[in-house]
């Protein structure tokens, strides 16, 4: 999952949370393709979802700082990100042997990608003082 210009939002310290997502994201699929131990999995499992849920609450420190109107929604979708990927924490800790880790890639670049080029570019202009 490469990082591109297109993912940029100008706002340095959201940019950098982004980049380190990509990595972790990049991090957790090397350690499946190789076949790594299933500590190791899920360790890097862990480091994104920790690294998820700091950035949410930065970024949404921010949001709420810019007044940004549509930080409910925001919020929410923050929320069900975080309930969609404790399932599947719950399913490979459950059955490691069966989880589908080619899904959770497709989900976790989905929605990243998604969510970068959507709704964090809605609140860029707010963050900047623009609006």
């Amino acid at each position: 999952m490469p990082w591109s210009k297109e993912y940029k939002l100008g706002i340095r310290s959201v940019d950098n949370d982004h980049r380190e997502l990509f990595n972790l994201v990049n991090e957790f699929e090397r350690a499946v393709r190789g076949n790594l131990p299933q500590s190791t999995v899920e360790a890097t499992m862990k480091a994104l979802e920790a690294y998820v849920l700091e950035h949410f609450r930065r970024e949404e420190k921010y949001l709420a700082a810019a007044k940004y109107p549509d930080l409910a929604v925001h919020r929410q979708h923050h929320t069900d990100l975080r309930l969609d990927f404790k399932a599947f924490q719950l399913d490979y800790t459950a059955s490691p042997e069966d989880f589908d880790a080619q899904e959770f890639l497709n989900f976790l670049k989905e929605w990243l990608t998604d969510h970068i080029l959507s709704e964090d570019m809605a609140y860029v202009p707010y963050v900047r003082g623009e609006r």
